[in-house]
């Protein structure tokens, strides 16, 4: 299912910006905050480890992100958007403890890392000097983690850079404040990134998104 909607993700991005408006076309960037549910840091998709240990996970932390947007439009009201960031989430712990005794067996580290590339739309119900509009997009997801732990303490059969991709969609509403050079964007998105192409056992991951931007 992922190889059929990686290329109709490709082919909504150049039917956008085919059917757009050269003067109604915008590049803008962003930062935030990116927050997690207590799933992205599920960073094996699992609570154990085969023949080795349980894993508990400490809850995922508030993340940041920043990136960068293509705004073009397709009528008065409705545009095309195209765009791609970065999201970081900071260092996690998950203690792997003995299957029957329950007793420590080591401590994971691990910071999570999500880059989607996503194609939707902006749909505005009022665009003035202040526009107000919602937001639907598809994402295409690279989720890469990065694990460290003592390997003295035990000898675990995992990989310390797992990485997925997925595919996702993200729903929101955004505020634009036209103030002639540029125009200012408050965006608030909820980002469910592991909709299609989830491995067995994994549970829905998913963060919300406020970002601050600008549009040129």
């Amino acid at each position: 299912m992922k190889q059929i909607l990686k290329p109709i993700l490709i082919i909504f991005l150049f039917i956008g910006i085919f059917y757009s408006r050269a003067d109604a076309t915008n590049f803008g960037v962003l930062l935030g905050l990116s927050t997690p549910n207590d799933q992205v840091n599920n960073v094996y998709n699992s609570n154990s480890i085969t023949d080795v240990g349980k894993l508990f996970r400490e809850g995922s932390k508030l993340g940041y992100h920043f990136g960068a947007k293509v705004r073009v439009g397709m009528s008065d009201n409705l545009y095309f958007v195209g765009g791609i960031a970065y999201h970081k989430f900071p260092e996690t712990t998950i203690e792997v403890r003995h299957p029957i005794t329950d007793s420590l067996l080591t401590t994971l580290k691990t910071s999570q890392n999500v880059v989607p590339i996503t194609a939707g739309i902006n749909f505005f119900i009022i665009k003035k000097f202040i526009g107000v509009y919602a937001v639907g997009d598809l994402t295409y997801n690279y989720l890469f983690s990065s694990v460290d732990y003592p390997k003295g303490d035990v000898d675990l059969p995992i990989s310390t850079s797992p990485s997925d991709s997925r595919i996702g969609f993200g729903l929101g509403a955004g505020v634009d404040l036209d103030v002639q050079l540029v125009t200012l964007n408050l965006e608030v998105k909820y980002n469910y990134i592991n909709l299609i192409g989830q491995a067995a056992g994994e549970e829905a991951k998913a963060f919300i998104s406020l970002s601050l931007g600008a549009f040129f």
